[in-house]
């Protein structure tokens, strides 16, 4: 397995990283002369893409036609830079945006790290890691990365700090479960640290047997992940792209569960916990359900009389933690910013680690995380009147 360059130069796969930020509703980090903010991407098609930035700020910037952007992204974990031109502004499903050429290349910004490869783990499984400090205690992690020289991992008890189990240097003794019986068990030192995570590095001890297997399986691994980026691929764009998978997935329309004022719309996979919620919540609250899959949200809403410019009968949202692709957090801030949701969002899910959940909830533009599980009818509409109170006054 070759060191990657850190260079992405294929057309084909900076648009694929494109399409899966625009399915992910991500940001770009945009820096033009003395200005910097985040903006999410809306789209692209092959010639162009697009972020939501108002035509007021791109007035404020000054940014004019073939102006030169600095652009920062995250695509699977791993930062990328480029530069990008503006070729114009336009009104996207009434969101004004400014538009881009496509980069001709990224350049990774993060090389230091022991990440040549990060599997999608919408379609491959975490893999379980245990490891060892110097004191031979045993922690249970989550293999987060894969490199040629070592791996990042994440605590499994997120309420741990890894700092305060690891230092610098200190040695540790790797052991992976990989696919088909084939096992990494490596000594490593520890690297670098990050967002709660650790970068171990394989030392001169390590068994060359052992790491040619697992540089093996590795690569094996990007030529799987490779072949499903390119049957999720559209040439035509993300527009197209997010059409042919709401069709293949034969995507359910909204449904009202219970039809009355104020209505609330809730994102769930799980239409026992929809009509049981919907029983529940009749008295005071009209429900309607929609078991989103992928793309925007505002697009399957037209039943209930959602508009390009606003969004009908709904007057607050909550997203289930059971979803089929997405994630209730990555959600919650595509609805916000690529979607500009004017009403509250609040996630709901289990109680355990709920002011760790609410936290993560409101930085990703949610109003609120509300544990629903178990199922405390009276406290779930105690949080329901105080938000609709909060926000509308009644």
């Amino acid at each position: 397995m070759a060191r990657s360059s850190g260079i992405l130069e294929d057309a084909t796969a900076i648009r694929m990283a494109l399409q899966r930020l625009c399915a992910a509703g991500a940001t770009l980090e945009v820096a033009y002369k003395s200005q910097r903010a985040a903006f999410p991407i809306l789209t692209e098609d092959g010639d162009r893409l697009a972020f939501r930035m108002a035509f007021e700020d791109m007035g404020a910037w000054g940014l004019k036609v073939g102006e030169n952007l600095a652009v920062k992204l995250k695509d699977r974990g791993l930062d990328y830079e480029c530069v990008i031109a503006q070729v114009g502004q336009d009104t996207i499903e009434g969101v004004e945006a400014c538009l881009a050429n496509i980069p001709r290349v990224l350049r990774r910004s993060d090389m230091h790290r022991l990440a040549d490869f990060i599997p999608d783990h919408l379609h491959a499984p975490a893999h379980a890691a245990t490891f060892t400090n110097s004191r031979n205690a045993l922690l249970d992690g989550t293999v987060q990365s894969f490199g040629e020289e070592g791996l990042e991992l994440v605590l499994r008890n997120t309420k741990q700090d890894i700092r305060e189990l690891l230092r610098m240097g200190e040695e540790s003794l790797l052991d992976i479960p990989l696919d088909h019986g084939l096992r990494l068990q490596a000594p490593t030192t520890v690297a670098y640290f990050g967002d709660n995570l650790v970068g171990l590095r394989f030392t001169k001890q390590a068994d060359p047997k052992v790491l040619d297997r697992y540089r093996t399986w590795v690569q094996d691994q990007q030529v799987l992940q490779a072949q499903q980026d390119k049957e999720e691929f559209s040439p035509r764009g993300f527009q197209e792209a997010t059409a042919r998978i709401n069709r293949a997935a034969a995507l359910p329309t909204v449904k009202v569960l219970v039809d009355r004022e104020p209505m609330l719309l809730l994102l769930s996979e799980k239409e026992e916990f929809a009509r049981r919620l919907a029983e529940a919540l009749s008295r005071k609250f009209g429900l309607a359900w929609l078991d989103h899959i992928k793309g925007p949200v505002k697009t399957q809403l037209k039943d209930i009389g959602v508009g390009d410019t606003d969004w009908g009968r709904v007057s607050m949202v909550l997203i289930h933690n059971q979803l089929r692709l997405a994630s209730p957090l990555e959600l919650s801030k595509q609805l916000t910013d690529s979607e500009g949701c004017p009403v509250p969002i609040i996630l709901v899910g289990t109680e355990e680690d709920e002011e760790k959940k609410r936290h993560h909830a409101m930085t990703m533009g949610a109003v609120d995380y509300v544990a629903v599980e178990p199922f405390r009818i009276l406290a779930i509409l105690r949080r329901l009147d105080e938000t609709r109170k909060l926000f509308y006054g009644a």
